[in-house]
């Protein structure tokens, strides 16, 4: 911690003067990428959930201005794709899945592009067991799984995108070689349809899972060419985004490097929980069932605090030990996650950090929390406002 708090120190006062920015909204056809139109947007935010699926909402005005460039044809719901670029870099992309009519225009809602795998589903039996299954080559050719956890992720998306229109181009060509070393036991009973992204939340929440997302941005201009944009999944193994020693990255609230506008530090213990049971498939004295007890915390004097969650489809002892050790984890942290208001260009510019990093948010003492506070904790999801001038981030966090 005295690394940090000199590094605070020798940051000296921010700039106050914040640059303006320029937003570009780029709608596109969701299955061949083209161009449908660049539309101005109104009271736009935007969110990003490590390992999640962040949302956008916002405005497209309606105007002498835009409807000639078509509005309604280039944002129809669940067909479109709307990517943002903030000064010449793509900071989300996603899926629109709704419009509705609102004064001057039509309010859009977006999801980011892993959204699009919560509407499609296994419908024949993957499995990494050949003996539940008819077709043994590997997927997408046939039915069978490899067993490394990143390349079960790898066949999931590539059973979805074999189907006739199911490739919105999302490249799988990061999930090859090397593989992360983590073997799994899975299969996906087509009969019960087992929802894709689903599928892949809960392999990756499993002990020694892993971190996915979608990356989005402009590739290379060559050639004189129109530049285009690159979708690839990804696994981050162990973990995404750097430890705070790394990233070095710290948000003050007080003193001469006050970066944080504002602050909420709650602690809820609705959610908590020492034991978990977790379910898995069968019926009656043959369903499959784990528990998993936080001991350290029922030793220290915690009382007893039970969970049950199910996991459908899971067949296998060890993948349904591991998934509940993992919510046991979550329900542990789930008493506090923190969230920070911070200016997108004053203390720590916007753009230096992502989710799955690790920051010292430091609140110096004040009437709200008089003997201040400070801590290592990791961002969960970033929530912008957009805006030409400054903008707002929200920075929700959890515990390291």
């Amino acid at each position: 911690m005295e690394a940090f708090a000199e590094d605070r120190l020798m940051r000296g006062r921010p700039e106050y003067e914040t640059p303006d920015h320029t937003y570009t909204y780029l709608f596109c056809d969701l299955l061949t990428d083209e161009l449908l139109a660049e539309l101005p947007m109104a009271d736009v935010s935007y969110s990003t959930e490590l390992s999640g699926i962040g949302t956008l909402t916002g405005t497209i005005p309606y105007s002498d201005e835009t409807l000639p460039l078509g509005p309604d044809a280039a944002s129809v719901p669940s067909r479109t794709s709307l990517y943002v670029d903030r000064d010449g870099t793509i900071v989300w992309a996603g899926i629109i899945w709704t419009r509705e009519l609102v004064k001057g225009g039509k309010q859009i809602q977006a999801a980011e592009l892993l959204s699009y795998y919560a509407h499609r589903y296994v419908k024949q039996t993957l499995s990494t067991d050949t003996s539940l299954i008819l077709n043994t080559a590997y997927v997408p050719d046939g039915q069978r799984l490899y067993t490394d956890q990143k390349y079960i992720v790898w066949s999931l998306l590539q059973y979805a995108h074999a189907q006739p229109g199911g490739n919105i181009g999302i490249s799988t060509s990061l999930l090859t070689a090397p593989a992360h070393g983590v073997p799994r036991t899975v299969t996906y009973f087509g009969y019960e349809r087992p929802e894709i992204y689903k599928s892949i939340a809960e392999l990756a929440a499993a002990d020694d899972g892993f971190d996915f997302g979608v990356e989005v941005g402009w590739n290379p201009v060559a050639n004189n060419l129109p530049p285009t944009r690159y979708k690839r999944a990804r696994t981050w193994f162990p973990r995404r985004g750097r430890t705070a020693t790394e990233s070095g990255l710290v948000f003050t609230k007080g003193g001469p490097a006050s970066s944080i506008v504002d602050f909420g530090w709650p602690e809820n213990g609705v959610d908590m929980a020492t034991e978990i049971s977790g379910l898995g498939d069968g019926t009656g004295e043959a369903k499959v069932t784990a528990v998993a007890q936080d001991t350290d915390r029922l030793t220290s004097g915690w009382p007893l605090l039970e969970t049950v969650t199910s996991y459908d489809g899971v067949i296998d002892q060890a993948q349904l030990n591991g998934l509940t050790a993992a919510e046991l984890t979550a329900r542990g942290n789930a008493q506090m996650q923190p969230w920070f208001d911070v200016m997108a260009d004053t203390g720590v510019a916007f753009g230096s950090y992502s989710v799955g990093d690790e920051a010292l948010f430091v609140i110096e003492p004040e009437p709200r929390m008089p003997a201040g506070r400070e801590g290592v904790l990791r961002i969960m999801s970033i929530d912008v406002t957009a805006a030409s001038g400054p903008e707002r981030v929200r920075l929700t966090c959890g515990v390291v």
